[in-house]
Parts: C-alpha cells; sequence; structure tokens
C-alpha cells in the first residue's frame, strides 16, 4: 500500500525538522548528483566551441568599436 505520512491537526503534511547543516548537505548531494549526469565536451567540442565565442565576441567589439567612432566624430561635429 502507500506511505504513511505524519498529518497535524489541520490535515497538512508535517516534516521532521532537520538542522541547517543537514540542508547543505543534501544540497551539495544533488550538486554532485546532477554533476555526474552531465554530457561533458571532449577536446574537439571543447576547441570549437571556444572558436565560436571568442569570433563572436572579436565580431561584436568591432562592431561597437565602429559605432563609437560614428557618435564620436558625430558630437565633435555638433558640439565643436
Amino acid at each position: 500500500m502507500g506511505k504513511k505520512r505524519n498529518r497535524d491537526q489541520g490535515g497538512k503534511k508535517t516534516q521532521k525538522k532537520q538542522g541547517r547543516l543537514a540542508g547543505i548537505r543534501d544540497f551539495f548531494r544533488g550538486v554532485r548528483n546532477e554533476l555526474r549526469r552531465v554530457n561533458w565536451p571532449n577536446r574537439d567540442q571543447l576547441r570549437q566551441s571556444t572558436a565560436v565565442v571568442l569570433i563572436i565576441v572579436v565580431v561584436l567589439g568591432v562592431y561597437v568599436a565602429a559605432w563609437d567612432f560614428v557618435f564620436k566624430n558625430l558630437a565633435r561635429l555638433i558640439f565643436s
């Protein structure tokens, strides 16, 4: 049959109070279990992903620098 649950007078489930360290220990246990399930990338996938990120950062940096140059020159024309 089903599990028996302790209920208080209002019909709500009651839980056994645990110390603060028990909650922290459960948290780190859960983190460890989740990290075991992670599908970690191999070296080639990591290299490829890193290259993609670096290329995007460089392209966006050039894009922002170009707009900065445009607005700087516009501000010089207007305020000079």
